[in-house]
């Protein structure tokens, strides 16, 4: 299965570097992966169903002799099946393969189709499994990328010193990869220096440790960084009670990255914005696990801003205009919609359009000479239009009324009918209606 696969090119990768005998499959796993993972008296994985697993559920995991039981369990199981192969492998002895009773909640990976496995596939799922990368929400990803698996394992013998140190966070090695993943990609690391200015743990109620783990957008815009121009195909799955396979999906890196680097672009010279780190502060209308099921491709789309909606024409329950407000949380959400929506129409000459229209809208509101109610509707009418149709009607009708509105009219107009896509007009008129009604930053 895929944890096989991760295991086996991970192995690969460490025999091109390593300057001692290369090592086989089995080998690695007892001389490397066994002793760091789970001979200690906290484990780094909690692997379900097996040998290793029974020592936790019996509280013996501080007793060498019973690990060293469970490791030979391990092993028996995994000759056994190799000499017979009569048979499928089963989460017993292989991480991330079904369970005996395919039908239970903890199976994972099934298949009808007839594989050739061996015992240095069943060995290779331990190493595989190590590498999964725990993303908020339960899930975690697989990524077949060399310096992914380079970067992941280099965080494993830190991530056991904190363990060793630290009660509460064993056995969580998928929640640390996604924790010391994004600080590894971060643009800021240093070699010489890894734990500077990183912070995996907090104090926990009970008063130990906790870990959380990090966005799925932290985790995105951290592979962006490294890897702006590739499209990476990820496995998604999770391990537990009941595991769960999302399976393939593809990771649209050179939008996220776009994504960044719009907000630079408009927002890096701003004093209140320039200290920020985007992936620090970007929230997701969606979940990963949403997300996943509902985009063919995780990019841009599936990037939408949190509460992003109700600013957009046709979403605000009372149906009046966005009244902004000036803190700073809310400042800084602005600048984020701003940044989606203009890398979503991806043509920063539109910002200036909707700031040109926004600025001859509040003039025409101000200058009414239509009573007191008669513009203020009209411009209203305008900014929850959602369509092109209802946008240039709108249009058309404060020309009519003051034709003092007609060039930057034309301008619009032009605009939607040739660089905006049909269903890309809801986004442009909520770029003009934040323009309309934002506060200029500070």
């Amino acid at each position: 299965m895929y944890t096989s696969l991760i295991g086996k090119q991970f192995l690969e990768l460490y025999n091109k570097t390593s300057k001692k005998k290369k090592l086989s499959v089995k080998e690695y796993f007892d001389k490397k992966h066994f002793s760091l993972f789970y001979d200690h008296p906290k484990y780094l994985q909690s692997p379900a169903n097996t040998p290793l697993f029974q020592v936790i559920a019996r509280k013996k995991t501080k007793s060498q002799s019973a690990r060293s039981k469970a490791f030979n369990e391990i092993v028996e199981k995994i000759d056994s099946f190799s000499a017979a192969n009569d048979s499928l492998p089963d989460m017993s002895f292989a991480l991330g393969y079904p369970s005996a009773d395919l039908l239970g909640t903890t199976s994972g990976q099934v298949t009808s189709l007839s594989l050739p496995f061996d015992a240095d596939d069943m060995y290779a799922s331990w190493i595989g499994a190590g590498f999964g990368i725990g993303i908020a929400g339960g899930l975690n990803i697989l990524l077949d990328t060399p310096q992914v698996l380079n970067a992941v394992a280099e965080g494993w013998n830190l991530y056991r010193e904190y363990v060793d140190e630290n009660k509460g966070i064993e056995n969580k090695v998928e929640t640390w990869n996604g924790v010391w993943l994004t600080h590894r990609l971060d643009e800021k690391f240093r070699p010489k220096s890894p734990t500077a200015n990183f912070q995996p743990i907090s104090p926990s109620k009970e008063g130990g440790a906790k870990m959380e783990r990090p966005s799925w957008t932290s985790v995105l815009f951290a592979l962006a960084r490294t890897f702006p121009g590739q499209t990476l195909n990820a496995y998604v799955y999770s391990f537990g009670q009941m595991n769960r396979t999302i399976g393939f999906v593809r990771f649209a890196l050179p939008e996220v990255q776009k994504l960044s680097e719009f907000y630079v672009a408009l927002f890096g010279k701003n004093k209140l914005l320039s200290n920020k780190n985007l992936s620090e502060i970007y929230e997701s209308e969606y979940g990963f696990s949403v997300a996943c099921e509902r985009f063919s491709m995780i990019g841009m789309r599936s990037f939408e801003p949190k509460d992003l909606r109700k600013f957009m024409p046709g979403r605000s329950d009372s149906g009046e205009l966005p009244k902004f407000k000036t803190d700073e949380k809310s400042i800084t959400n602005y600048s984020i919609y701003i940044t989606w929506v203009v890398a979503m129409l991806d043509n920063k000459s539109l910002l200036e359009l909707a700031e040109k229209a926004a600025t001859m809208l509040q003039t025409y509101t101000k200058t009414s000479d239509r009573g007191k109610t008669g513009r203020p509707h009209l411009v209203k009418e305008l900014l929850g239009s959602r369509t092109r149709k209802g946008l240039i009607d709108a249009l058309a009708q404060v020309v009519e009324d003051d034709p003092t509105t007609a060039d930057v009219s034309n301008n619009l107009v032009h605009a939607v009918m040739i660089d905006i896509p049909a269903d890309n007009v809801p986004l442009f008129v909520t770029l003009m209606r934040f323009k309309y009604g934002m506060p200029a930053s500070k």
